[in-house]
């Protein structure tokens, strides 16, 4: 594996759609507590979870970029470890 690093630059943490979409879910399970409730009927959570984590699952897929808790609008540079590809199987006898 390569030890070469390439810069990301992340996002501010407050644009993330994944950052928001987490945030729904935590109120979606918050909602699920007793006080509550009469907002929000208990029968109406698994598909508001299960949404949620397509959702999230989508998300995953349309993002590359890291977050950093700065300012919104702004960018960091991030470095990583470049990952290649895996190095080639040993031909044995």
């Amino acid at each position: 594996m390569s030890d070469h690093k390439v810069t990301y630059w992340a996002i501010s943490v407050l644009s993330s759609r994944a950052m928001w979409l987490n945030l729904l879910a935590f109120l979606i399970a918050l909602s699920s507590l007793t006080e509550f409730t009469t907002l929000l009927p208990p029968r109406f959570l698994p598909p508001l979870g299960c949404f949620v984590a397509v959702a999230n699952l989508w998300l995953r897929t349309q993002t590359v970029r890291p977050v950093a808790f700065i300012m919104p609008g702004k960018t960091k540079p991030i470095e990583v470890v470049r990952i290649g590809p895996p190095p080639p199987d040993i031909m044995t006898d």
